[in-house]
């Protein structure tokens, strides 16, 4: 391979790269975050799995 072709080939892996780079920062920036509100300090955190009846938790 010639030295120019080496040079274009070099150049266009950086070009694709960067046009990557930019398109995965855009659609990073595009991307609906959402935050789950935060728990009220003096309410009890309700427990929403049923308690377990096995006899072998309780020694």
């Amino acid at each position: 391979m010639s030295l120019g072709g080496l040079m274009f080939l070099s150049i266009l892996v950086i070009v694709l790269i960067t046009a990557l780079f930019i398109i995965a920062t855009n659609r990073g920036y595009d991307y609906e975050h959402t935050v789950d509100p935060l728990p009220e300090k003096n309410k009890p955190v309700k427990n929403t799995e049923p308690p377990s009846n096995s006899s072998t938790d309780e020694r």
